[in-house]
Formats: structure tokens, sequence, C-alpha cells
């Protein structure tokens, strides 16, 4: 524990993400408001897992190197602000151990030095109480230790941790919002139940390991496979008669450091009514798609594929004739052919396919699969902006938590990109209706930025935790809805909260109002709420599309 190493720091680091991974759920229940989203340690842990990718292929022979295939990787894998912040600490940890073999106790303090410093830079208005704060705790402590005495690394790392802890304690006290809700700050968290990860790998402590794969057994009478039965009787999709996705596809893949939630990513867009689950050495698939050739040809990259099952569902359900709405997930990738380069594209982040049907029928280029609970990663972005053929790409991220990713594109693609930074699904349409791809680019994304200011967004969810927000009392379950991204009001009715939403939202300027339903709603309850705005908002035109997000019983647009 003298000095680390390039073959230490790449243990620890596996173990800091092996420790996020295995606690990203305690992580995400510290999300400050009780939506079903809170995302914040699954996103630390994916960001590390992906700079753990990158480490696979750097040489252990310098600490700096290994560094910055750390700083590479979880850039490159970023995930929603969470994960790009930890991915900037990593980078300023890189800058801060520049061209060393070995890491001492003061160099440790300088690379957390560097760390805190990036990090702040990186943020546009830093906000005190979060992970920032315990960021520059660790980097403080670290650096007054090394003023006077010399000290081994792993001495300087463990004060970090212990000064890091305090803050983290603190972030109540600062942020008046995380005290009304009884928990610390969720990032401050991860940040330091990575380094505590770290520095146990460094000590030559065990991380408590993961469930064995000889205890995954996949049988007829597997929990699984009884939701797998459930999902047949009530996953078989039909639009206009046509059953949609029809091939019910199962089997199991055998491999090495299998990512769940890397294949289900990649598997989303293929079809609907999809289960991964399993252990990082065997995984388990259910997908209704109407190609299952594609997913197979996937998944043989992956490993070994046993079990194969695939069944044609057109034939054994002939008699359905319920029709029901369209569920089917949309393609990432939409490459123009036999086109010439185009001067602007867009590209928007989007949940559901109803919602990703509106966006591509107002011109956006390439739809990207992402919102709540489902940030894109940087790279994914990276991929779909430069699938675009056009000389400069607009980023419409369409979730607060997407932002940030997207405007790393901006530094990392080989096209100019531009981001029109909406927040919401209402902003990102109310920008697309002011596209004109006759202006430059320049006067796309100023008119875009107005357009979104001309649209007010409400969400209707449901609380996944008790709490106090402002004046209110919220139940574990209860019906919430927000107001541009604040909760506004509780209650038991989805429908009565949502006309109460209604209210907040519309003044005596508004004349249009759109709601968007989502995979909990059926088509019979969305018709009858739409039936139930009109006569509350008779003033207003009221619009109604299935927008399949997933969470959210209704997004609602007022303009």
């Amino acid at each position: 524990m003298q000095v680390i190493t390039g073959t230490d720091l790449k243990r620890m680091i596996s173990a800091a993400a092996e420790c996020l991974t295995e606690d990203k759920d305690r992580i995400n229940a510290l999300n400050v408001f009780p939506v079903p989203d809170g995302d914040t340690g699954t996103n630390m842990a994916l960001t590390l897992t992906a700079a753990l990718r990158e480490l696979d292929q750097a040489s252990p022979e310098s600490v700096s190197k290994v560094a910055q295939a750390i700083a590479r990787g979880s850039l490159m894998g970023a995930r929603g602000n969470s994960g790009v912040i930890l991915s900037q600490f990593f980078r300023g940890f890189s800058d801060g151990i520049n061209k060393q073999d070995i890491a001492s106790g003061k160099d440790v303090a300088k690379a957390f030095t560097v760390a805190s410093q990036t990090t702040y830079k990186a943020v546009l208005k830093p906000v005190e109480g979060t992970m920032l704060t315990v960021g520059k705790a660790i980097a403080t402590a670290c650096a007054e230790a090394c003023e006077d005495t010399t000290l081994s690394a792993g001495a300087v790392w463990e004060i970090g941790i212990i000064a890091g802890k305090k803050a983290l304690a603190d972030t109540p006290n600062i942020l008046p919002v995380l005290k009304q809700a009884g928990v610390v700050d969720a990032g401050g968290d991860g940040l330091i139940v990575a380094l505590e990860g770290a520095l146990r790998a460094l000590k030559g402590e065990k991380i408590q390991p993961k469930t064995p794969t000889a205890q995954v057994e996949v049988t007829d009478t597997d929990p699984l496979n009884q939701l797998i039965d459930q999902q047949h009787e009530s996953g078989i999709v039909k639009i206009k008669g046509e059953l949609v996705n029809k091939y019910c596809t199962e089997f199991l893949i055998k491999g090495n450091d299998l990512s769940i939630e890397d294949i289900r990513d990649s598997l989303d867009a293929k079809g609907d009514s999809m289960l991964v689950v399993g252990e990082p050495t065997i995984v388990k698939i259910h997908i209704h798609t109407d190609n299952p050739g594609d997913v197979l040809q996937f998944c043989t990259q992956l490993g070994d594929l046993v079990e194969i099952k695939i069944d044609n569902m057109k034939i054994q359900n002939d008699n359905i004739t319920e029709e029901r709405g369209n569920l089917i997930e949309f393609p990432t990738e939409r490459i123009p052919e036999n086109q010439e380069t185009k001067p602007i594209g867009v590209m928007a982040v989007v949940p559901g396919q109803g919602l990703a049907d509106i966006f591509t029928s107002l011109s956006v280029d390439i739809v990207v699969t992402g919102g709540q609970t489902m940030n894109p990663s940087t790279e994914e972005l990276v991929k779909a902006v430069e699938s675009v053929n056009a000389e400069s790409v607009i980023i419409l991220p369409n979730n607060k938590n997407v932002v940030f990713s997207a405007q790393q594109v901006k530094d990392l693609s080989f096209k100019r990109v531009e981001v029109v930074a909406t927040r919401t699904i209402p902003q990102g349409i109310s920008a697309m209706m002011n596209l004109s791809l006759e202006d430059s680019l320049e006067e796309n994304v100023s008119a875009m930025e107005d357009g979104m200011k001309q649209v007010r967004t409400g969400e209707v969810t449901f609380a996944v935790r008790s709490t106090v927000a402002g004046d209110l009392r919220i139940e574990e379950q209860d019906v919430i809805g927000l107001s541009e991204g604040k909760i506004a009001l509780a209650g038991q009715s989805v429908d009565q909260v949502s006309i109460d939403l209604l209210h907040k939202l519309v003044n005596e300027e508004s004349s249009i109002i759109s709601i968007y339903w989502g995979d909990n709603r059926s088509q019979e309850e969305a018709d009858q709420f739409f039936s139930q705005v009109e006569k509350a908002f008779p003033q207003c035109e009221v619009e109604i599309y299935q927008g399949g997000q997933p969470l959210y019983y209704y997004i609602l647009s007022v303009e």
C-alpha cells in the first residue's frame, strides 16, 4: 500500500465497479423524488463497468496508462448525469497522475484534487450538497494530509474516504430537498461506494462474490417461466387485425462476462415482451419478434446458444380477435440509403413506440431508445449521431438526465453537433415543430430553443416510497402528478390526479392539450380519460396519442 501500480489500479477499479453493481439498488432508492425512475446507482455502475471493457485492452505497465483507459472507457460508457460526472472525476484523476509509472501518497492527493476540479468545471452550475461536494472534501483532506508528512498511497486514499463520508452525511444540511426526503446525496454515496471498494481491493480484502452461476436454474417451474407464461397470455399484440412480433423466441446464452444490461439494450429494438435474466456466464432470453434470425445472429457473438425455441404465435392464436395498441419497440438505427448528405440531421432520445413514431414523422433521422431508467450511454449517442447522413446533427435529449451525456457528444463526434436541451417529450415535439431544413444550423437551434419554451409539461406516475414533498404527504404507491418536473399533487386515482394536474397547467392563453398514454394504460382507459379532459376543458382542443412510455401513465402537454 506504499504506492499504487498500474496492476493495483486495474484491480481497484474492477472492485469499485463490482461494489457499485452490487449496491446500485440501494443507491437508486436514495433518489430525492419518490418517482419510479431513480437510477443514479445504475448509471454509475454501468459507467464504471464500461471502463472495465477499456481496461481489458490496457497495459498495466504504468498507473497513468491504466488511469487513461479508465477515463476513456468511463466517458464513452457514461449514462445519465451521475455517470457523466463520475467519468469526469476519473478523467481528472487520470490528468492528476499523468506520466506516472506508480502513484505515491502525494500523487494520489494530487489526482483527487484534479479530479474534483474537473468535475466542478464540467458542470455548468455546480450545486453543493452533491457528489461534487463529496469529491471536494476527499481532495481537500488528502492534500492537507500530505502537506507536512509522507504517507502511503493507501493511507491517503483512506483519509479521503473518511472525509468523504463525513461530507456525505452533511449533504442533507446543505441541500434542504435532501433533508426533507430524509436521504443523503445518491451520487455522493455512489462515489464513496466506488472508492471504498477500490481501497478494499488495494488492501487485498475480498469483495463479496455474487451468487454462483451454479445456483441459477431454468426449469419449467422457475418463476421466470411463470412470468413468461403470463406474457404469452397478455403480451400478444395486434395492429389493425394483423399480429405483430409473432415469433416467440427463447434461448440461453452461455459465455463469459455477459452483461444483462447491454444485452437488454441491444435487443430492445428487435421486439417486445422481452425478458433478459441470469448471471455473467448464463443468460436467458425471451422476446416476441418478427425477425428471430436477427436476434439469434446478434447473440451468437456473445457466446454459445442452447435450448433454442421459436414458436409462431400467429398460428397458435388465429382465433384472437381483440385488437390492442402497438407495443412493438422501434429501430434504433435509421441510416438513409442512396441519399445525398444533407446539411442538418436530428437525433432524439425517446421512450416508447408511439412517441418514436411521432418524432420520426416530424423528420427526426434517428431515434435512440432512452429516457427515465434507461439513459443511453455517451457511446450510444455518438454512434447514433455518426450514423445520420448529415453534415451536422441536432440532439434532442428529451430528458434532464440525458442532457449532460448529449453535451459530451459535441467533443467526441467527427460531425458538428448542437444540443437543444429539451428535458421533456413535449419540449422535444415542440422543438421539432420549429425545425426548418431551409435555415442554417444556428437559426434552427435558436428557433427550436424558442419553441420548447412554448409548452408546459405534466407527468403522472406513482410513488415508490413514502415521503414528504413540500406540504404534500405522499404514501408508497400513491399516484403523483409532476408539473415541469416538480411534484405538484398526489392522490389515489390516476384520472383525477391527471385532471387536477391539467388545471395547474392550463391558463387563459392555453389552446391545445396533448395526451400521451403509457404502456401501463389500456386503450379503453385512455379513451375514457380523453373524454374527461374534453369535458373539463372545453376551451381547448384535445389530442391523444399512444406514447407507449414506461412507468408514466400519462405525459401531458399544454400549449
